[in-house]
């Protein structure tokens, strides 16, 4: 994918998410809802990753994108197990979630096993029940 096909749209929102995540960081560290100082650390370091990504894709450095890498704004096709969801997931900021939209928190145990990955790739999602094997089945950007 050249420079050029990164519309002016979605260069505006990848910005507009970089601008989100540095402007509520200390919120998102503080919120007092994580269980441990290490998923704090883990929150900040996906944060960390999460800003990098972007930043290559929005310097010309599109291989995330050419690779389908799962952003927030994305609609992620699964399979859970055995089970292949028949709805595609969309991974919002908090406050866009809405369960019965199929749109997940970037924050939640399913949108943080998500981000970043690619179509092909296999990720354990770990929830109060338990840890789920999940296979990212396709991924489009929108």
């Amino acid at each position: 994918m050249s420079h050029s096909l990164i519309t002016i749209s979605l260069r505006q929102e990848l910005v507009q998410q970089l601008v989100y995540l540095d402007e509520h960081k200390f919120v998102i560290l503080d919120r007092g809802t994580w269980e441990s100082p290490a998923e704090r650390a883990e929150i900040q370091s996906m944060i960390r990753k999460y800003q990098e990504a972007v930043e290559q894709i929005l310097s010309g450095g599109d291989e995330a994108l050419e690779q389908s890498t799962v952003l927030v704004g994305s609609r992620v096709s699964l399979r859970i197990g055995q089970e292949t969801l028949k709805d595609a997931y969309r991974i919002v900021i908090p406050g866009e979630a809405e369960l019965d939209e199929f749109s997940i928190s970037l924050w939640s145990p399913m949108g943080r096993g998500l981000i970043l990955a690619r179509p092909g790739d296999t990720v354990t999602i770990q929830t109060p029940f338990g840890s789920d094997e999940v296979l990212i089945l396709d991924n489009v950007y929108d």
